[in-house]
Protein backbone atom coordinates (compact mmCIF):
# COMPACT_ATOMS: atom_id res chain seq x y z
CA UNK A 1 0.00 0.00 0.00
CA UNK A 2 1.58 3.45 -1.50
CA UNK A 3 2.50 5.47 1.90
CA UNK A 4 -0.10 8.57 1.11
CA UNK A 5 -2.54 5.94 1.16
CA UNK A 6 -1.85 4.18 4.42
CA UNK A 7 -1.35 8.41 5.98
CA UNK A 8 -5.21 8.81 5.02
CA UNK A 9 -5.97 5.65 5.98
CA UNK A 10 -4.86 5.95 9.48
CA UNK A 11 -6.42 9.14 9.77
CA UNK A 12 -9.78 7.67 8.73
CA UNK A 13 -9.63 4.81 11.35
CA UNK A 14 -8.86 7.55 14.11
CA UNK A 15 -11.70 9.47 12.74
CA UNK A 16 -14.05 6.11 12.84
CA UNK A 17 -12.58 5.30 16.41
CA UNK A 18 -13.72 8.85 17.99
CA UNK A 19 -17.37 8.41 16.84
CA UNK A 20 -18.31 4.87 17.34
CA UNK A 21 -16.71 5.30 21.15
CA UNK A 22 -18.68 8.55 21.27
CA UNK A 23 -21.98 6.88 20.24
CA UNK A 24 -20.56 3.97 22.45
CA UNK A 25 -21.09 6.44 25.73
CA UNK A 26 -24.55 7.61 25.01
CA UNK A 27 -25.72 4.08 24.20
CA UNK A 28 -25.62 4.14 20.63
CA UNK A 29 -29.02 5.78 19.82
CA UNK A 30 -28.96 6.12 16.21
CA UNK A 31 -28.45 2.39 15.98
CA UNK A 32 -31.73 1.71 17.39
CA UNK A 33 -34.43 0.12 14.93
CA UNK A 34 -37.66 1.34 14.60
CA UNK A 35 -40.43 0.18 12.26
CA UNK A 36 -44.22 0.20 11.54
CA UNK A 37 -46.61 -2.53 11.58
CA UNK A 38 -50.37 -1.21 11.56
CA UNK A 39 -53.25 -2.78 12.88
CA UNK A 40 -55.38 -2.41 9.43
CA UNK A 41 -52.33 -5.27 8.13
CA UNK A 42 -54.00 -6.99 11.36
CA UNK A 43 -51.19 -6.53 13.60
CA UNK A 44 -52.37 -6.71 17.43
CA UNK A 45 -49.30 -4.76 19.04
CA UNK A 46 -50.60 -1.45 21.25
CA UNK A 47 -48.28 0.71 19.55
CA UNK A 48 -48.18 0.68 15.66
CA UNK A 49 -44.78 2.04 15.62
CA UNK A 50 -42.54 -0.81 17.26
CA UNK A 51 -38.65 0.26 18.28
CA UNK A 52 -35.66 -2.19 19.70
CA UNK A 53 -32.10 -1.56 19.79
CA UNK A 54 -31.08 -5.41 21.49
CA UNK A 55 -29.90 -6.78 18.14
CA UNK A 56 -28.19 -4.08 16.12
CA UNK A 57 -26.12 -3.39 20.13
CA UNK A 58 -25.19 -6.89 19.96
CA UNK A 59 -24.01 -7.19 16.16
CA UNK A 60 -22.15 -3.74 16.86
CA UNK A 61 -20.39 -5.13 20.08
CA UNK A 62 -19.13 -8.02 18.22
CA UNK A 63 -18.25 -6.39 15.39
CA UNK A 64 -16.33 -3.93 17.72
CA UNK A 65 -14.44 -6.99 19.50
CA UNK A 66 -13.46 -7.78 16.02
CA UNK A 67 -11.59 -4.28 15.63
CA UNK A 68 -10.33 -4.20 18.84
CA UNK A 69 -8.30 -7.58 18.47
CA UNK A 70 -6.86 -6.43 15.28
CA UNK A 71 -5.97 -2.62 16.23
CA UNK A 72 -2.91 -1.61 17.89
CA UNK A 73 -4.31 1.22 19.94
CA UNK A 74 -4.29 -0.37 23.13
CA UNK A 75 -6.88 2.59 24.82
CA UNK A 76 -9.55 1.56 22.19
CA UNK A 77 -9.24 -2.31 22.96
CA UNK A 78 -9.66 -1.47 26.31
CA UNK A 79 -12.49 0.51 25.93
CA UNK A 80 -14.12 -1.90 23.56
CA UNK A 81 -13.76 -4.68 26.21
CA UNK A 82 -15.56 -2.44 28.72
CA UNK A 83 -18.31 -1.31 26.00
CA UNK A 84 -18.60 -5.32 25.10
CA UNK A 85 -19.40 -6.32 28.64
CA UNK A 86 -22.39 -3.52 29.21
CA UNK A 87 -23.53 -4.91 25.66
CA UNK A 88 -23.88 -7.87 26.92
CA UNK A 89 -25.40 -7.08 30.14
CA UNK A 90 -27.95 -5.09 28.08
CA UNK A 91 -28.43 -8.01 25.72
CA UNK A 92 -29.18 -10.57 29.01
CA UNK A 93 -31.82 -7.99 30.20
CA UNK A 94 -33.89 -8.50 26.85
CA UNK A 95 -34.12 -12.25 27.32
CA UNK A 96 -37.74 -12.83 26.96
CA UNK A 97 -38.90 -14.75 30.40
CA UNK A 98 -42.31 -15.46 28.67
CA UNK A 99 -41.13 -17.00 25.31
CA UNK A 100 -38.77 -20.50 25.13
CA UNK A 101 -37.12 -19.30 22.28
CA UNK A 102 -35.83 -16.51 24.26
CA UNK A 103 -35.07 -13.02 22.19
CA UNK A 104 -37.40 -11.83 19.51
CA UNK A 105 -36.39 -8.69 17.23
CA UNK A 106 -39.55 -6.55 17.97
CA UNK A 107 -40.31 -8.02 21.37
CA UNK A 108 -43.43 -5.90 21.51
CA UNK A 109 -44.83 -7.46 18.69
CA UNK A 110 -46.98 -10.44 19.59
CA UNK A 111 -46.84 -11.74 15.94
CA UNK A 112 -43.50 -12.23 15.85
CA UNK A 113 -42.04 -15.56 17.52
CA UNK A 114 -38.34 -15.33 18.92
CA UNK A 115 -35.42 -15.93 16.09
CA UNK A 116 -32.73 -17.65 15.44
CA UNK A 117 -30.73 -14.50 14.53
CA UNK A 118 -31.40 -12.69 17.38
CA UNK A 119 -30.39 -15.74 19.65
CA UNK A 120 -27.03 -15.84 17.62
CA UNK A 121 -26.14 -12.53 18.06
CA UNK A 122 -26.87 -12.89 21.69
CA UNK A 123 -24.63 -16.03 22.28
CA UNK A 124 -22.10 -14.74 20.06
CA UNK A 125 -21.37 -11.72 22.14
CA UNK A 126 -22.05 -13.80 25.37
CA UNK A 127 -19.59 -15.60 24.63
CA UNK A 128 -17.08 -13.68 23.88
CA UNK A 129 -17.68 -10.92 26.59
CA UNK A 130 -19.68 -12.53 28.94
CA UNK A 131 -19.37 -16.48 29.24
CA UNK A 132 -21.38 -16.54 32.15
CA UNK A 133 -24.62 -15.26 30.62
CA UNK A 134 -24.43 -18.26 28.13
CA UNK A 135 -26.84 -19.97 30.68
CA UNK A 136 -29.29 -17.94 28.89
CA UNK A 137 -29.62 -19.15 25.86
CA UNK A 138 -29.25 -22.96 26.95
CA UNK A 139 -33.36 -23.42 26.71
CA UNK A 140 -33.07 -21.46 23.39
CA UNK A 141 -30.21 -23.67 21.80
CA UNK A 142 -31.57 -26.87 22.68
CA UNK A 143 -35.12 -25.71 20.76
CA UNK A 144 -32.95 -25.37 17.81
CA UNK A 145 -30.95 -28.01 17.63
CA UNK A 146 -34.26 -30.24 18.38
CA UNK A 147 -35.70 -28.37 15.71
CA UNK A 148 -32.68 -29.19 13.20
CA UNK A 149 -33.09 -31.38 9.81
CA UNK A 150 -31.08 -34.02 8.85
CA UNK A 151 -29.34 -31.45 6.11
CA UNK A 152 -28.58 -29.34 9.29
CA UNK A 153 -30.86 -26.49 8.40
CA UNK A 154 -33.01 -24.66 11.16
CA UNK A 155 -36.00 -23.27 10.73
CA UNK A 156 -35.67 -19.17 11.82
CA UNK A 157 -38.65 -18.86 14.32
CA UNK A 158 -38.64 -20.27 17.28
CA UNK A 159 -42.04 -21.23 18.70
CA UNK A 160 -41.94 -23.91 21.38
CA UNK A 161 -44.80 -26.09 22.39
CA UNK A 162 -43.86 -25.60 26.07
CA UNK A 163 -44.79 -21.80 24.97
CA UNK A 164 -48.34 -20.20 26.31
CA UNK A 165 -51.08 -21.47 24.13
CA UNK A 166 -52.35 -18.22 23.15
CA UNK A 167 -49.28 -16.60 22.72
CA UNK A 168 -48.12 -19.79 20.46
CA UNK A 169 -51.53 -18.97 18.20
CA UNK A 170 -50.40 -15.05 17.52
CA UNK A 171 -46.78 -16.35 16.93
CA UNK A 172 -47.92 -19.35 14.56
CA UNK A 173 -50.37 -16.78 12.66
CA UNK A 174 -47.58 -14.21 12.37
CA UNK A 175 -45.58 -16.54 11.00
CA UNK A 176 -48.41 -18.08 8.19
CA UNK A 177 -49.18 -14.70 7.64
CA UNK A 178 -46.43 -12.46 7.25
CA UNK A 179 -43.06 -14.03 7.46
CA UNK A 180 -43.21 -17.44 6.07
CA UNK A 181 -41.58 -20.36 7.82
CA UNK A 182 -38.42 -22.41 6.50
CA UNK A 183 -34.61 -22.39 7.17
CA UNK A 184 -32.46 -19.25 6.01
CA UNK A 185 -28.96 -20.06 4.89
CA UNK A 186 -27.87 -16.67 6.36
CA UNK A 187 -29.35 -17.06 9.53
CA UNK A 188 -27.93 -20.71 9.83
CA UNK A 189 -24.42 -19.59 9.39
CA UNK A 190 -24.93 -16.74 12.14
CA UNK A 191 -26.08 -19.59 14.09
CA UNK A 192 -23.76 -22.14 13.48
CA UNK A 193 -20.61 -19.50 14.07
CA UNK A 194 -21.95 -18.47 17.25
CA UNK A 195 -22.55 -21.96 18.28
CA UNK A 196 -18.72 -22.77 18.09
CA UNK A 197 -17.72 -19.91 19.55
CA UNK A 198 -19.69 -20.78 22.68
CA UNK A 199 -18.27 -24.45 22.86
CA UNK A 200 -16.52 -26.36 19.91
CA UNK A 201 -16.23 -30.00 21.19
CA UNK A 202 -20.04 -30.32 22.55
CA UNK A 203 -21.41 -28.80 19.59
CA UNK A 204 -18.65 -29.56 17.14
CA UNK A 205 -20.70 -32.17 14.98
CA UNK A 206 -23.68 -29.97 14.51
CA UNK A 207 -21.83 -27.10 13.57
CA UNK A 208 -19.83 -29.35 10.62
CA UNK A 209 -23.51 -30.29 9.55
CA UNK A 210 -24.39 -26.57 9.75
CA UNK A 211 -21.15 -25.77 7.72
CA UNK A 212 -22.05 -28.61 4.82
CA UNK A 213 -25.45 -26.81 4.61
CA UNK A 214 -24.78 -23.73 4.24
CA UNK A 215 -21.61 -24.74 1.69
CA UNK A 216 -24.86 -26.52 -0.10
CA UNK A 217 -26.73 -23.69 -0.70
CA UNK A 218 -23.74 -21.64 -2.43
CA UNK A 219 -24.99 -20.59 -5.86
CA UNK A 220 -23.09 -21.90 -9.02
CA UNK A 221 -21.49 -18.38 -9.06
CA UNK A 222 -20.55 -18.69 -5.95
CA UNK A 223 -23.30 -16.04 -4.09
CA UNK A 224 -25.57 -16.95 -0.90
CA UNK A 225 -29.08 -15.54 -1.39
CA UNK A 226 -30.00 -13.47 2.70
CA UNK A 227 -33.12 -13.87 3.41
CA UNK A 228 -32.82 -10.87 5.80
CA UNK A 229 -30.55 -8.99 4.42
CA UNK A 230 -29.78 -6.29 1.73
CA UNK A 231 -27.40 -7.20 -0.68
CA UNK A 232 -25.04 -10.11 -1.16
CA UNK A 233 -21.81 -8.89 0.80
CA UNK A 234 -23.53 -9.77 4.76
CA UNK A 235 -24.30 -12.85 3.81
CA UNK A 236 -21.11 -13.95 2.60
CA UNK A 237 -19.23 -12.50 5.73
CA UNK A 238 -21.63 -14.96 7.53
CA UNK A 239 -21.21 -17.92 5.09
CA UNK A 240 -17.46 -17.27 4.65
CA UNK A 241 -16.96 -16.87 8.12
CA UNK A 242 -18.26 -20.03 9.64
CA UNK A 243 -16.43 -22.31 6.82
CA UNK A 244 -13.02 -20.57 7.53
CA UNK A 245 -13.55 -20.82 11.29
CA UNK A 246 -13.50 -24.71 10.76
CA UNK A 247 -10.17 -24.95 9.05
CA UNK A 248 -11.08 -26.95 6.27
CA UNK A 249 -10.45 -27.13 2.43
CA UNK A 250 -13.85 -25.91 1.00
CA UNK A 251 -14.66 -25.10 -2.22
CA UNK A 252 -16.89 -22.70 -1.68
CA UNK A 253 -14.72 -20.34 -0.09
CA UNK A 254 -12.87 -20.05 -3.57
CA UNK A 255 -15.82 -19.44 -5.65
CA UNK A 256 -17.11 -16.80 -2.97
CA UNK A 257 -14.10 -14.77 -3.04
CA UNK A 258 -13.89 -15.23 -7.11
CA UNK A 259 -17.75 -13.71 -7.17
CA UNK A 260 -16.89 -10.74 -5.18
CA UNK A 261 -13.71 -10.32 -7.16
CA UNK A 262 -16.04 -10.14 -10.00
CA UNK A 263 -18.96 -7.58 -8.76
CA UNK A 264 -15.86 -5.16 -7.94
CA UNK A 265 -17.37 -1.76 -9.56
CA UNK A 266 -14.62 0.32 -11.99
CA UNK A 267 -14.36 2.80 -8.86
CA UNK A 268 -13.22 0.22 -6.30
CA UNK A 269 -16.25 0.29 -4.27
CA UNK A 270 -19.49 -2.56 -4.26
CA UNK A 271 -22.88 -1.54 -4.29
CA UNK A 272 -26.01 -2.85 -6.80
CA UNK A 273 -26.70 1.14 -7.64
CA UNK A 274 -23.27 2.82 -7.20
CA UNK A 275 -20.69 2.36 -4.91
CA UNK A 276 -21.93 1.64 -1.21
CA UNK A 277 -19.50 2.21 1.87
CA UNK A 278 -21.05 -0.55 3.94
CA UNK A 279 -21.37 -2.96 0.86
CA UNK A 280 -17.45 -2.45 0.22
CA UNK A 281 -16.58 -3.11 3.49
CA UNK A 282 -18.71 -6.49 3.87
CA UNK A 283 -16.73 -7.02 0.78
CA UNK A 284 -13.61 -6.66 1.28
CA UNK A 285 -14.43 -8.27 4.57
CA UNK A 286 -15.57 -11.55 3.36
CA UNK A 287 -12.53 -11.65 0.82
CA UNK A 288 -10.14 -11.37 3.75
CA UNK A 289 -12.00 -13.75 5.57
CA UNK A 290 -11.86 -16.24 2.74
CA UNK A 291 -8.35 -16.79 2.68
CA UNK A 292 -7.87 -16.51 -0.60
CA UNK A 293 -5.23 -14.51 -2.40
CA UNK A 294 -6.66 -10.91 -2.62
CA UNK A 295 -4.92 -8.55 -5.37
CA UNK A 296 -3.17 -5.81 -3.72
CA UNK A 297 -4.23 -2.92 -6.01
CA UNK A 298 -8.18 -4.46 -5.10
CA UNK A 299 -7.85 -3.65 -1.76
CA UNK A 300 -6.10 -0.34 -1.95
CA UNK A 301 -9.14 1.33 -4.79
CA UNK A 302 -11.51 -0.15 -1.96
CA UNK A 303 -9.46 1.29 1.07
CA UNK A 304 -9.31 4.67 -1.30
CA UNK A 305 -13.11 4.47 -1.78
CA UNK A 306 -13.97 4.25 1.80
CA UNK A 307 -11.75 7.04 3.18
CA UNK A 308 -13.03 9.34 0.24
CA UNK A 309 -16.57 8.64 1.82
CA UNK A 310 -16.04 9.03 5.23
CA UNK A 311 -17.72 12.32 6.41
CA UNK A 312 -15.67 15.13 8.79
CA UNK A 313 -17.52 13.59 11.52
CA UNK A 314 -15.77 10.16 11.22
CA UNK A 315 -18.53 7.92 10.06
CA UNK A 316 -20.12 6.24 7.28
CA UNK A 317 -23.62 6.87 6.17
CA UNK A 318 -26.10 4.07 7.03
CA UNK A 319 -26.96 1.91 4.31
CA UNK A 320 -30.45 -0.31 4.05
CA UNK A 321 -29.07 -3.95 6.10
CA UNK A 322 -31.74 -5.70 7.41
CA UNK A 323 -34.78 -6.40 5.38
CA UNK A 324 -38.18 -7.97 6.36
CA UNK A 325 -40.61 -8.66 3.78
CA UNK A 326 -44.08 -8.66 5.11
CA UNK A 327 -45.65 -11.17 2.30
CA UNK A 328 -43.08 -13.83 2.36
CA UNK A 329 -45.86 -15.83 3.47
CA UNK A 330 -47.98 -15.55 0.68
CA UNK A 331 -44.55 -15.83 -1.37
CA UNK A 332 -42.94 -12.84 -1.67
CA UNK A 333 -44.20 -8.92 -3.31
CA UNK A 334 -44.04 -7.02 -0.38
CA UNK A 335 -44.38 -4.79 1.57
CA UNK A 336 -40.75 -4.78 2.81
CA UNK A 337 -39.70 -3.12 5.43
CA UNK A 338 -35.73 -1.78 5.90
CA UNK A 339 -33.65 -1.34 8.32
CA UNK A 340 -30.08 0.43 8.13
CA UNK A 341 -27.78 2.33 10.70
CA UNK A 342 -24.83 4.68 10.26
CA UNK A 343 -23.29 3.69 13.41
CA UNK A 344 -23.42 -0.23 12.00
CA UNK A 345 -22.12 1.21 8.65
CA UNK A 346 -19.00 3.20 10.33
CA UNK A 347 -18.23 -0.31 12.50
CA UNK A 348 -18.20 -2.37 9.18
CA UNK A 349 -16.00 0.20 7.71
CA UNK A 350 -13.61 0.38 10.48
CA UNK A 351 -13.62 -3.49 10.78
CA UNK A 352 -12.37 -3.69 7.22
CA UNK A 353 -9.85 -0.43 7.61
CA UNK A 354 -7.68 -2.16 10.25
CA UNK A 355 -8.06 -5.27 8.85
CA UNK A 356 -6.69 -3.85 5.60
CA UNK A 357 -3.70 -1.77 7.24
CA UNK A 358 -2.59 -5.13 8.70
CA UNK A 359 -2.40 -6.90 5.94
Amino acid sequence: MKEAVRSRLAASIDGARRHLLAQAADGFPEARHVMRFPRQAGFTAEDERQSTDVFSRAVLASVLLDAAEIDDDAAFRDAVRGLARREAEHVAAARLAHRVGGWSSFPGLPELPPDLDSLSAALLLFARAAPERTALCEEPVALALANARPDGSIATWLVSPRDDAADRALMERGVRLYWGDGADVDVCAHFYFALRAHDRDRYGEAVRRGARYVAERQSPEGAWTATWYHGEAYAAVLCVRLLRALGEPSPALARAAGRLLETERPDGGWGMLGPDPQETALALWALAGSGMEIPEAVGERAVCRLVDSQSPEGNWKGSPWIKMDVGRARGGGGPTLSYGSATLATAFCLRTLLLERSR
